[in-house]
Parts: C-alpha cells; sequence; structure tokens
C-alpha cells in the first residue's frame, strides 16, 4: 500500500486515525497494540507474502537481543544477528535474481541492525516486545525509511504517557503530509515523462535534451523521496512521535562532504556510525600500536591519508553502492562519489584556500547531476550516451520532440528556484510560519493543498525508492 494511493488516503489512514483516538481512551496499551495491527495490516495489504518474513525479521532479532543481555559474551550474538540479517538481505537482493526482493527489504533490516548493534555490549536491557514490534515495524518507515536510530526511537515508543491524538499534533502532522503529498504528486511525477523520453534512446540526445533529462531526473529523485520523508514524518507526527529529518537542502551543499550529511540523513548517519567510524578507529589504534602519526600531519601524507581517511571512505561508499544494487551503474556510481569526497577530504586537509561560494555549489551539483544520471541509467552504455550528449558529442540541437519543450524548461526553473531558495518543511510547518496555524486562513490553505494532492494522486506513480 502507498501513502499516495487512493486506498491509504480514503480508507486507511481515516481508520487509523479513527483507532488511535478510539483506544487512547483506553491507554497505551491498547494504543500500542492498534499501531501494530494497523502496520501489520498495511504491510501485509501490499506484500501479502512477505508479512511473514517481516515478522519473523522482527521476532527473531528481539530475541536476539534477549540473548546478548542474558549472556556473558554478547558480541557473539550481535555478529551472528548482524550476519544474519545481511544474509537475508543479500539472498534476496542480489542471490536471487529472479525473485522481487520484499519491499522496504533494506530499511526495516538496517533499522533492526541498528538496534541490534545498540544492545551489543550486553549492558542494555532489551525493549519490551510490543515497543519493539512498534520500532521494527511502525508503517510510515516500513517501505523507505528513514532508518530510525534506537537511541532516538526506542523511549518515544516505551513512553506509558502522551498516546492521545491532539489537536496541536495533527495539525502539524497533516501539514508535513500535505507537503509531503505536494512534492511527490505536482513536483516529482510530472517530471517522469521527460525523464522516460531521455533515457528510452539516450544515443539520440543533444546537448540541451541530455542536460534537460539528467537535471529532471536529479529533481524528480529528490522531490520524490523527500516528498516520501516528509509524509513519513507526519504521519509518525500525527501519532506523537518526532521522526528524525532525513534530507536538509542537500543540493545547496558547498562539497560532497557536506552533500552526504544532508542527503538520505539516516543511512548517513547509519553507515557512519556503524562502519566509518568504527572503521576509521580501527586504523587509527592500529596506526598508533605500529608506533606511526595519526595528527593532521600524517593525514597529509600519501599512506597517512589513504590510510586513515581513504580506505574508511571507500568502504562506506562502497556499501551504498551496494545498498542501491548490484550493478555496474551503481557501482560506478559510487566511485565516482569516493573520488569527489576524497578530493575534498585533501582539500581540507591540506587547507587550501576555498573557491567562491557559489562555484562551489555548482561543482557539487554538476559532481551530484552526473552521479544521477550513473543512479538512473539502465547501462554503462546508456549513461556514457546521456553523458555524451551533455558534453555536445550528440550535437546542439535546440529543439527535441517531446524531451525539449519551452514549458519543461521554465517548469524546471521554477523547481531549482524552490531547491535552492525556498525554506525547508520543517521550517514552514514546525516553525514560526505555523504560529498561527489554528487559524482560518490556515485551515483553508491546507484543505485546499490537501485536495490538490488527493485530486494529483489518481494519477501518480509508486516513489521511487520502493526498489531498493
Amino acid at each position: 500500500m502507498s501513502f499516495i494511493g487512493f486506498p491509504f488516503l480514503l480508507v486507511f489512514l481515516p481508520l487509523f486515525l479513527c483507532g488511535m483516538a478510539v483506544c487512547g481512551r483506553f491507554g497505551a496499551v491498547w494504543v500500542k497494540t492498534w499501531m501494530i495491527a494497523a502496520s501489520a495490516g498495511f504491510y501485509g495489504v501490499g506484500a501479502p507474502m512477505f508479512l511473514p518474513l517481516l515478522i519473523l525479521s522482527a521476532g527473531g532479532n528481539f530475541l536476539l537481543m534477549h540473548a546478548m543481555y542474558e549472556s556473558e559474551r554478547p558480541g557473539r550474538w550481535a555478529v551472528m544477528g548482524v550476519g544474519l540479517n545481511l544474509g537475508v538481505l543479500g539472498w534476496f537482493k542480489y542471490l536471487a535474481p529472479d525473485v522481487i526482493p520484499p519491499l522496504g527489504l533494506s530499511f526495516f533490516t538496517f533499522t533492526q541492525i541498528g538496534c541490534l548493534l545498540h544492545h551489543a555490549g550486553g549492558d542494555t536491557p532489551p525493549p519490551k516486545a510490543r515497543d519493539y514490534a512498534l520500532f521494527a515495524a511502525f508503517f510510515p518507515t516500513l517501505l523507505a525509511g528513514p532508518i530510525l536510530n534506537p537511541r532516538e526511537m526506542l523511549p518515544q515508543f516505551a513512553r506509558t504517557e502522551g498516546w492521545r491524538l491532539t489537536e496541536s499534533d495533527l495539525i502539524v502532522g497533516s501539514g508535513f503530509f500535505i507537503i509531503g503529498l505536494l512534492k511527490k504528486t505536482l513536483l516529482a511525477d510530472p517530471l517522469s515523462t521527460v525523464v522516460a523520453a531521455g533515457f528510452a534512446h539516450p544515443e539520440t540526445l543533444t546537448v540541451f535534451a541530455a542536460w534537460q533529462a539528467a537535471a529532471s531526473y536529479s529533481l524528480q529523485l529528490y522531490f520524490d523521496f523527500s516528498g516520501y520523508t516528509d509524509m513519513a514524518i507526519g504521519l509518525a507526527w500525527m501519532a506523537g512521535l518526532r521522526f528524525p529529518d532525513n534530507f536538509e537542502q542537500p543540493y545547496r551543499a558547498g562539497s560532497v562532504i557536506a552533500y552526504w550529511q544532508c542527503w538520505h540523513m539516516s543511512l548517513t548517519r547509519f553507515l557512519m556510525t556503524t562502519v566509518h567510524a568504527p572503521l576509521t578507529l580501527a586504523i587509527l589504534r592500529w596506526r598508533k600500536g605500529h608506533g606511526l602519526g595519526i595528527d593532521a600531519g600524517a593525514q597529509r601524507t600519501g599512506a597517512g591519508f589513504l590510510t586513515m581517511i581513504g580506505v574508511p571512505v571507500m568502504t562506506t561508499m562502497m556499501l551504498v553502492s551496494l545498498w542501491h544494487g548490484a550493478t555496474l551503474p551503481f557501482l560506478l556510481f559510487g566511485l565516482l562519489h569516493t573520488a569527489c569526497l576524497l578530493v575534498n577530504h585533501a582539500w581540507r586537509v591540506n587547507r587550501w584556500p576555498l573557491p567562491p561560494t557559489g562555484l562551489c555549489i555548482a561543482l557539487t551539483y554538476l559532481c551530484v547531476l552526473v552521479g544521477a544520471v550513473l543512479f538512473r541509467a539502465d547501462s554503462v552504455e546508456s549513461a556514457g550516451f546521456v553523458l555524451a550528449g551533455m558534453a555536445g558529442l550528440h550535437g546542439v540541437g535546440v529543439i527535441q520532440p517531446g524531451i525539449h519543450a519551452f514549458a519543461d524548461v521554465i517548469w524546471l526553473i521554477a523547481l531549482y528556484a524552490i531547491v535552492w531558495f525556498a525554506p525547508a518543511t520543517r521550517q514552514w510547518i514546525a516553525g514560526d510560519r505555523l504560529g498561527r496555524r489554528s487559524a482560518p486562513q490556515w485551515a483553508v490553505v491546507m484543505g485546499c493543498a490537501a485536495t490538490l494532492g488527493v485530486l494529483a494522486a489518481g494519477g501518480t506513480g509508486e516513489f521511487l525508492y520502493f526498489r531498493f
């Protein structure tokens, strides 16, 4: 079931909120039980054959946390648990090409791996079964994240008070949800025609059409995924929960390092805390144990830069590539971003002067745009054709039917204006702009926006990240 389908918008969501309102009168246990049942129903409607896998995954990881807490050597249980989770993930995504992977497998698996590692020391009591079931399978995050952090979210799921629907939570949550719906239906999906036409026959793209196809896809991906995140945050907010942000205006970043700190933030944080930081720490300890320097001066040497910065970055970005798929275009996508990150780190370590801010943003976005072509292309050859077209190797060609329409170009300019100059969703919804959110004018505006979003949802496509 998708957030943008009529069954969800007109049936599931109203029933979910009504159930919360009724159960809230009887206490936290009733509300949590209802939320678990609703989440199982949500996933079961969309992927009934994989609902047992979700239940088995949550139940198995819950038992592993209890085993870690009761064991004298919890680390062994943690290693086994991570291995089992990655084994299931790897089998469905890479070893069984004829089997369609379960919806949201990467997201709910990484969420649970993070929780296993959080309890790996064996000194943190495992959560209660009902609280963990919500953490592992609460429906807003099941299909495309964000990846939840156990330190932030388990205390929220474990609380015994504050499970009643409130006017404030409903207003703010619906604001997030409606803006996300509009991003998806009005901003992302109309770009799909140009993207599909451009990448269907990339060998014919002239310079303008190639740039338009690439730019359209980068914007489609941004508004599609950020729209889903806004909707997930809004749904959780309605239920009294506070999910983390997943986007912080990444196309305004002045370096590829800053870009990854602002794009898919929950995945970046997960990989930084579970892969990059532990690997970096291990390398630093090894170097120190062998009498090698670990200061800034040592990082400026070739061997020091490679081991202390290069190896952790390359390892992390290869995992980012594999997260999206075991294909050559995704591998090249990871290598491109690895190279850009290493250049950024080398610039920082050597304290070279920075170019003007506008130039930094433009160069960063150019790297991101080239990466988006690799990300979208069906093959390396297809990506090469698009990039060759962008370089002008297929001719200049001002007009190309179906791809390079004047109105489409104006629309792209308007979208870039939103990306580069408009406030973030949280600034609009949870900031001072909603100090008067209970005013009748606000209700009229959001009501019209909701109506527009629902009407537009009738012809929309699925979220792009559902295939990951």
